[in-house]
Parts: structure tokens; sequence; C-alpha cells
């Protein structure tokens, strides 16, 4: 890609998914999903077990080509820029990999002098402190509990700075503790203008994201901010992700019978 197709697309959303489908054999993982996301949003991907969420993560991370549709960055089609598209976005998985050789510190290190950072060492200090894990940063992952080898690749990604962060289901290996602690951080990188896009069955207590996404056997059946989701599905009060799936599902439902 030259020079000048490295700019950004004018106009363009940071992220575009069109259309996009995904077949294992017979069985659509994905259909025809289709959303777009801006700077600045923190967005919850919210759906049961075997809903999509893992595999649109994938596919828009450029881990998995969709079947059909289209994924763009910056106007940019993931499938054929995968390298600029891995300059500005990030997945996390919900099961992370080291190299079992490798401390905590050096899994960091690895990391910027692949991207040629220079000076990296203050930015690791803080994000392996501020993520609980900077006593440990000589330890291998391999003796990390679950919890904490999903922040040390957060750690990773976010030494990075990527433009957008994918995460999946960040909140399922943690303690409450440590899941209000992870909220209260993300929402600080959003605020300095990062975009996350997570899946979760979970949000701690009081806390709400920007806009959720909701999926159902691999279709997405709703996207709103809680505001719009609470005037769409007539619910009063606290917004839990538990009543608000269940809120689509039974939406859903209806509309199906009624068709």
């Amino acid at each position: 890609m030259s020079s000048d197709e490295n700019e950004k697309v004018q106009d363009a959303p940071l992220l575009a998914v069109n259309g996009v489908t995904y077949r294992y054999g017979s069985l659509n993982a994905l259909t025809n999903a289709s959303f777009t996301a801006e700077a600045g949003q923190l967005i919850a991907l919210v759906g049961r077990n075997g809903a999509g969420k893992s595999t649109l993560l994938k596919c828009i991370a450029g881990w998995t080509q969709p079947t059909d549709g289209d994924i763009q960055v910056h106007g940019y089609p993931v499938v054929k820029n995968e390298r600029y598209v891995r300059e500005h976005l990030i997945l996390v998985p919900d099961t992370p990999p080291f190299y079992d050789e490798l401390t905590a510190w050096e899994h960091m290190q690895f990391v910027a002098q692949a991207h040629g950072w220079r000076g990296w060492e203050d930015d690791a200090e803080d994000l392996l402190s501020r993520y609980g894990l900077l006593a440990n940063k000589e330890a291998f992952p391999f003796t990390y509990s679950r919890g904490m080898r999903y922040k040390l690749a957060l750690c990773m990604a976010l030494l990075v700075e990527p433009e957008m962060l994918l995460l999946d289901e960040p909140l399922g290996p943690l303690d409450p503790v440590s899941a209000d602690e992870l909220w209260v951080q993300l929402n600080r990188h959003r605020n300095d203008g990062m975009t996350i896009l997570l899946s979760s069955h979970q949000l701690p207590a009081d806390a709400h994201a920007d806009r959720y996404l909701i999926m159902e056997q691999g279709e997405i059946i709703a996207d709103g901010s809680p505001d719009d989701l609470r005037a769409t599905f007539s619910l009063n009060g606290s917004l839990s992700l538990d009543d608000l799936l269940r809120a689509a599902i039974r939406a859903r439902r209806g509309d199906a019978a009624h068709a």
C-alpha cells in the first residue's frame, strides 16, 4: 500500500461491517451482520453462548475470512489489507497464547521490539502497574491465574496503542473487584479516544456501555445506546445485560410469530 493509500479514506467510518455471513459447513455462525463503529465508543457485544460473538470478532480482526460480505477499516477491506488493519486494530482472544520461555516483562519487550518502539519501558511499567501485574513482571505467564493472563495480553495490546481494541470475554475470568477495576480502565482508554468492542455475558454493577449490539443465532437483532434500547423494549430502571438480552429475544420471537 502506498503512502497515499495509507491515509484514511475521507468520511469512511473506523469500522464498517457489511452483510457479513460465516458458515461452518451448512451451519451459519453469522448471518448478514452489519454495523459501523466510530472513534471513542465503548461497545458491548451481547449474546448467549453460540450466538456468534467470537466468530464476528475474529472476522473483524482478519483472523477468519467471512463466507460472504465485507469488513472495512477506514474504508479499506480487511481481507486485502492485513498489515494496515493490524496497525489500527488488535484482538485479545478469550484464551490468549503466550511463549512458555518468556517472562511477562519479556513479552512486553517482544511486542515493543516487534513494533520498533523505543523508550517503551516506562509505558510498559505503567500498564503493568495499572493492571496489577508489576510485582509479577519477572514471572512466567503460565504461573499466572487465568485473569492475570488476560490482563497481561491486554497490557501487550495497549502498549501498541491501537485505534480499536477487540476484547473477547474480558470480564469472564475476573473476580468482581478486578472486573470493576478493568471497567474503569477501559473507560479511561475510551475517554482518550480509543474504540473498544467487547463481548461479554456480564458487566459490573452500574456499568453501561455507550452502545449495545445484541446477537442471537448469528444475527444482530438489536443495536443502540442504553436509552435507545430502553425505549425500544419498554424497559424501565437499571439496564442489566440479562434484562436487555431477554427483551431482545422476546421481541425477535414476537416478530417471527407475526411474520
